[in-house]
């Protein structure tokens, strides 16, 4: 055992895949939960910070956590940060380090995502938003969080602006990267060959990831030549260069209940059904914004000066661009994201607040 094991303490594993027809399904698609858990571990041993893994209990199920821990000044403000489409608390994996140097940081596997529980979502937009607000903030009252500062990118984003909304005093800072569903779409739509056409009618009722979990055993395989980039961004820092497309398979080819989740929240061309440009005036005037975009996303950037205009006269609003980055900000350019979240989680600590640190 290497002295790297010893830092991280994990729990009990989640529960293994069900049984019935799905305890079958392996056969077929090369995963289990207990191949994602060994998925997780081969890029989480990259992180330096002692770690603790564990499971939160919520009315929907558990939520895999991961918690540093690291010594912190109790007038530290902790960060939680919540994941984007696809993926887990293993992609935080270049940020972790830099990010914990002074501060707790908690990350969360969203239900139906990664190693948490993968309920049944209902299908309307306000029974989706509903049940993972109710999510968030049990786990939140779960490890004894009063005040923090969160940061969610793209559809993490997406939901930690509505909890932002529904519990303005737990958050000291909102950090949004390359937010996903702030767009409005178009009232005239966008002239598509009759082609496109019929190949978006040919998808629309199926899930996001539904062709890698129908490649069966090609579907390893199929991240690596879907996703190339995903070795490049994350192999300076992450040496086994197939660990983190590993990754990335194993938490997609599991039930697809979070993906049902957000189908249920999106439009055509991936429009969200309730925009946020049109609800973040809701928003606490209390409380600070950071808005970070990768230059080359395909995520508009002038939404973020639209809020900016928006909440003049409130909390400050700042948004960021990277310019050599895309919609994966926070491992594109590792350092300047890094740099940018640090400064935005102490910007507004003051010594009188606090939380309660496990």
């Amino acid at each position: 055992m290497t002295a790297h094991d010893h830092q991280i303490d994990q729990d009990e594993e989640t529960e293994s895949s069900g049984s019935g027809l799905g305890s079958y399904l392996p056969r077929w698609r090369p995963t289990s939960s207990t191949d994602l858990g060994l998925a997780e571990k081969r890029v989480l041993k990259f992180v330096q910070t002692p770690l603790k893994l564990y499971n939160t209990a919520t009315t929907f199920g558990k939520v895999w956590t991961l918690r540093t821990n690291n010594e912190v000044p109790e007038n530290k403000v902790p960060l939680v940060m919540l994941h984007g489409m696809g993926a887990g608390i293993g992609i935080w994996v270049l940020n972790l380090d830099t990010i914990a140097k002074g501060r707790r940081v908690y990350a969360l596997d969203l239900l139906g995502f990664g190693r948490s529980s993968r309920p049944h979502f209902p299908s309307s937009v306000e029974g989706v938003e509903d049940q993972y607000m109710s999510s968030i903030e049990q786990w939140r009252s779960a490890n004894n969080l009063t005040r923090f500062t969160l940061l969610g990118h793209s559809f993490g984003g997406y939901l930690a602006t509505l909890y932002a909304k529904k519990y303005p005093q737990h958050i000291a800072h909102l950090v949004l990267a390359d937010p996903w569903g702030f767009t409005q779409m178009p009232e005239e739509k966008m002239q598509i060959p009759l082609r496109w056409k019929l190949v978006i009618n040919v998808l629309k009722p199926f899930n996001i990831f539904s062709g890698l979990r129908a490649a069966g055993p090609l579907g390893p395989r199929l991240v690596n030549k879907m996703r190339p980039d995903l070795q490049v961004k994350f192999t300076k820092h992450v040496k086994d260069v197939d660990a983190v497309p590993n990754y990335i398979y194993h938490c997609n080819a599991q039930n697809p209940s979070g993906e049902v989740a957000f189908k249920s929240l999106h439009l055509e061309m991936g429009y969200a059904q309730s925009p946020l440009i049109d609800r973040i005036s809701d928003l606490d005037r209390d409380i600070p914004v950071t808005m970070i975009y990768g230059a080359q996303s395909w995520m508009d950037p002038t939404n973020g000066y639209r809020v900016q205009e928006m909440r003049e006269g409130m909390a400050p609003v700042a948004v960021e661009l990277i310019l050599n980055a895309g919609h994966h900000v926070y491992a594109d350019d590792p350092e300047r994201f890094n740099s940018l979240l640090s400064e935005a989680c102490s910007m507004y600590e003051s010594a009188d607040t606090s939380s309660s640190i496990q």
